[in-house]
């Protein structure tokens, strides 16, 4: 193969290399990848990938930034906030809408992050910093048009210059009492930093950001998150799999926000009680202390109690108002040691979640935590159908302009062919077998002319099975070079090798369609019709390219094109593919030529029997695929 491999220079680029073990020591996933997305602004990850703008390539202390950002969502335990239950008990309980809880719980999740990050990554906290700085007249000119008070307490939060007074937004003129609230709010999340502390943080927001809010600014705000394109970020996957994670994978994280999240449903939470959920609880002493103080003034207030009542027996009207004002403060204190008693309990949970928060910290040290993510078992189901059957979106070139236009590569590359012979053919150095008709001269020569025996040989069948990507990311150019890739190969090799075309994509379950079989010729037609699919857009790609495989018997070999990594609905990506595509290379040589993508995820699908090719010329898929052909047919016919 090294041929092969001296048709193109590899990128070897030891940035994203450096970037994607970033994302594994944080996150606690061996197995997490970072994936480039062309224009995109939006920066997520769904526990498997990290998902950044191609910009960020040249960008390399920023991306460490965001890259250290998103993996602490996993590693943090963002992922284990109870989300459904915590957006839907904080929705109900102040009437506020999905799509604000949602995004609020985004900005305490963010800056709770961040937070852990600059006391353990400071370099990488502070290139996401710098890189925040450079984007603060910009999001300053959004809070002010867009009202985003979620943006403004997110800076304050994270203590960014010209963001640390009360703010001066139009419908949110908050209170003097209702911002101390919210100061005394950022410093509790500070001393904490564990999920239990944003859900606790999350719910305080609500209660006094609700004050301000009109039926008018939920629209506005609604409109303002749609802009953002919060669609495709860490939060909805946080949402995805926190709705699907089963019981048996829940964590001390999970346990813990899931109690504290029934606890505060029914609970009236102030921002002063704030003080009492951070307060030392291991100094026993005073705890006795203050339960026999509070003992003792209890049974003097009670023996003061008797003493006033029968007093006021004596003193007639005055009776009665003393014995309600007495009544309302028994009342109080007895609410008080009611709400004390859950404090108590919060406090306990607040506790807990900081020693599992621990426990998570030291084991990220030592590279033994590793993120269980959701999988979807609902099993996947593969449909084979023709092509003559399926709704494609073809591509504008037809077969005979692609041959017509091609006409003299096809035949420059039918020459390279040309001296290998796939015939059947006759074997005359046989020390036994059946005696041609240079058996007199063996016998006079005393046998020492030994080719008088021979043998048939039987002919050999090269088979090519060619799987090509069809998901919605190959419409365009893409789609067009595999088109004439193949054209190409078949007309090259119509005298060598039969070749099976097979399209796969999907959506939750896989689509093959067959194209060309292995004893069926090349019909223009067929071909005018390949391009995408029109209802399908996704590539499952291991479960498509096992279905194939186990259909072949042994010796074909199995050639791969698609544009990126696998992806489809119910979470579907590289580590569900990995696994199929590793048993198929056990049994078949299989090579994938990717159309203008490479990483590391072609090493771990492929190793290294993979090219890049381009898209921007138009016959470089096919020079490439034939000339590995050329390859393969002189080791199988040699």
């Amino acid at each position: 193969m090294s041929e092969l491999f001296d048709l193109f220079e590899r990128d070897l680029n030891t940035d994203i290399l450096a970037l994607t073990n970033i994302g594994k020591r944080i996150s606690g996933n061996n197995e997490i990848t970072l994936q480039f997305m062309g224009n995109t602004e939006a920066v997520f990850t769904d526990c498997r990938f990290i998902y950044l703008p191609s910009k960020y390539k040249s960008d390399i202390k920023s991306a460490q930034g965001l890259v250290a950002h998103e993996s602490g969502h996993i590693g943090y335990g963002s992922f284990e906030l109870e989300f459904v239950n915590l957006v839907s008990g904080l929705s109900s309980k102040y009437n506020l809408p999905h799509f604000f809880t949602k995004n609020l719980i985004n900005v305490v999740e963010d800056v709770r992050i961040n937070a852990i990050n600059d006391l353990k990554f400071p370099g990488f906290f502070r290139n996401l910093r710098l890189l925040t700085i450079k984007m603060l007249p910009k999001l300053n000119s959004r809070i002010e048009n867009a009202r985003d008070i979620l943006l403004y307490i997110n800076l304050y939060f994270e203590d960014y210059k010209g963001f640390q007074v009360k703010p001066k937004i139009k419908s949110f003129e908050l209170s003097d009492d209702d911002w101390a609230g919210i100061s005394k709010i950022k410093n509790f999340l500070f001393k904490s930093l564990t999920p239990s502390s944003s859900i606790i943080s999350c719910d305080l927001l609500c209660k006094i950001l609700k004050k301000y809010f009109t039926r008018e600014d939920m629209e506005q705000i609604k409109q303002i998150n749609s802009l953002r394109g919060r669609n495709n970020s860490t939060i909805d996957n946080i949402e995805k799999i926190s709705n699907h994670k089963k019981q048996k994978d829940k964590t001390k994280l999970d346990k813990t926000s899931q109690e504290l999240i029934d606890k505060l449903r029914n609970f009236d939470l102030e921002p002063k009680d704030l003080d009492k959920l951070i307060e030392n609880e291991t100094d026993t002493r005073k705890k006795i202390k203050k339960k026999y103080r509070n003992k003792k003034n209890k049974n003097k207030n009670r023996k003061n109690s008797i003493e006033e009542h029968s007093e006021q027996q004596e003193r007639g009207t005055k009776s009665t108002d003393v014995s309600k004002t007495l009544k309302s403060k028994k009342i109080n204190k007895t609410e008080q040691k009611v709400k004390n008693s859950k404090l108590e309990v919060i406090a306990r949970l607040v506790k807990d979640s900081e020693n599992a928060m621990k426990e998570r910290l030291i084991l990220l040290e030592k590279g033994e935590y590793m993120i269980n993510p959701f999988r979807d078992q609902k099993l996947r189901t593969i449909k084979d159908t023709k092509i003559e059957r399926e709704s494609m979106v073809p591509d504008g070139m037809l077969y005979s302009q692609i041959k017509a236009k091609y006409m003299n590569l096809i035949k420059r590359m039918r020459s390279i062919f040309a001296d290998l012979k796939n015939k059947a053919g006759i074997d005359s150095y046989q020390k036994k077998g059946k005696l041609n008709s240079k058996f007199i001269k063996a016998v006079t020569s005393d046998y020492k002319f030994k080719q008088c025996f021979t043998r048939k040989l039987l002919k050999k069948e090269l088979k090519l099975l060619v799987l090509v990507d069809v998901s919605g990311s190959m419409r365009g150019t893409k789609i067009q070079v595999a088109k004439i890739a193949l054209v190409i190969l078949c007309e090259a090799l119509q005298a060598m090798a039969k070749i099976r075309i097979v399209l796969f994509t999907g959506t939750y379950n896989a689509l093959n369609i067959l194209v060309k079989d292995f004893d069926e010729t090349l019909i223009p037609r067929t071909i005018d019709k390949f391009g995408c699919h029109a209802k399908e857009s996704e590539n499952i790609d291991g479960l498509s390219i096992k279905h194939e495989a186990n259909k072949l018997n042994d010796g074909e070999f199995i050639i791969v094109i698609s544009d990126g990594q696998p992806a489809a609905q119910g979470g579907y990506n590289l580590n569900d593919a990995i696994p199929d595509i590793h048993f198929v290379r056990k049994n078949f040589k299989v090579f994938a030529f990717s159309i203008d993508s490479q990483g590391d995820y072609l090493n771990k699908m492929y190793g290294n029997d993979w090219v890049l090719t381009s898209s921007k010329n138009q016959t470089d898929l096919g020079k490439k695929m034939i000339k590995f052909c050329q390859i393969i047919t002189r080791e199988f016919f040699g």
